[in-house]
């Protein structure tokens, strides 16, 4: 279901507890594989592709970074495992009221996901600053319950997994996939159904369940980004789907 994107509203004077509450949560919910790497800051977009300086949505409290990067105790420090975060705040867009998410890590120039459309794009061209490589994800909520940090923790509780502080970011696992839905046989060009669905939502594409040309493009550059996946064959084998789903 697709929702109208706020962006820039205002300048706020000051963190936002129910944006504050969603870091905290969304860090709990992941054993701390993701850190809050800045939250309200009045200032202007860091994109350097920007025609004229704009306020970066920093300053509404409504937006958030956090590092996916190895920092002592915190942090997956593994690009493919730490896509569960930004699969979990998709998947529960609408609850959450998460409105925009970049992932700045795929080249050649990142991916977005806005709630106006519901779906990933993949760039062709510089559209968010510090793409590709950077190791964070930016997310940004709506302002409905922007200061309402009850919403979210009565939110957090309700899903799957409900919120448990570790003391360790949850570990890459190396075990063969059981239970994470692999359909049982490869899919490649052809290939159709629901399973599909979900790799092209993974990879950045229109998510119509039909596995084309484009679709093969785009598991291709998530393969070569994604090394432990085994060859960048554009076939989405049980290594592949392992790394995406596991």
């Amino acid at each position: 279901m697709t929702r109208p994107y706020t962006g820039f509203d205002g300048n706020a004077n000051g963190k936002r507890a129910g944006l504050e509450k969603f870091v905290e949560l969304t860090i709990a919910h992941f054993n701390r594989g993701v850190w809050n790497n800045g939250t309200w800051s009045v200032r202007n977009m860091k994109n350097p592709n920007l025609d004229k300086p704009r306020p970066s949505v920093h300053g509404t409290g409504r937006a958030a970074d956090l590092s996916w990067r190895k920092n002592g105790a915190k942090g997956f420090g593994d690009y493919a495992v730490a896509c569960q975060v930004v699969d979990f705040w998709v998947a529960n867009a609408d609850i959450l009221l998460v409105e925009e998410v970049h992932d700045y890590f795929p080249a050649p120039f990142g991916r977005g996901w806005r709630c106006n459309r519901a779906e990933w794009t993949v760039y062709s061209k510089p559209s968010i600053g510090s793409a590709p490589g950077g190791d964070w994800f930016h997310v940004e909520i709506a302002p409905q319950h922007a200061d309402n940090p009850a919403y979210y923790e009565q939110v957090f509780a309700t899903l799957a997994g409900a919120p448990k502080p570790s003391s360790a970011p949850v570990a890459p696992s190396s075990a063969p996939a059981t239970s994470n839905g692999y359909p049982g046989a490869s899919l490649k060009v052809g290939s159709k159904g629901d399973a599909v669905k979900k790799v092209q939502s993974k990879v950045g594409v229109i998510a119509d369940g039909d596995f084309g040309q484009k679709t093969k493009a785009a598991v291709v550059a998530w393969q070569k980004q994604n090394p432990r996946c085994g060859p960048a064959d554009g076939i989405v084998g049980k290594q592949t789907w392992q790394a995406m789903f596991g």
